[in-house]
């Protein structure tokens, strides 16, 4: 259910397919977004499950699965 709430806020933030979107995606790198749009995605993810991103994870290299670890261990 985490899996399928990202999916649909980084569909709707950078309006790419959702079959693009699986849990080895590279946000920045494979839907080709930039700094900004991911920015986007991070504030939906705050807003709607209430976590923060660490400022140590690398955000250039994160992958969708890392979003839904972060909001499943903040449950």
């Amino acid at each position: 259910m985490v899996f399928e709430t990202i999916r649909e806020m980084i569909v709707q933030c950078l309006g790419c397919e959702p079959e693009r979107v699986t849990p080895d995606t590279i946000i920045l790198e494979d839907l080709e977004c930039g700094a900004g749009e991911l920015g986007d995605v991070l504030l939906a993810l705050e807003g709607e499950f209430g976590v923060t991103v660490p400022d140590e994870l690398p955000l250039e290299r994160m992958t969708v699965a890392e979003l839904v670890r972060l909001v499943e261990e903040a449950e």
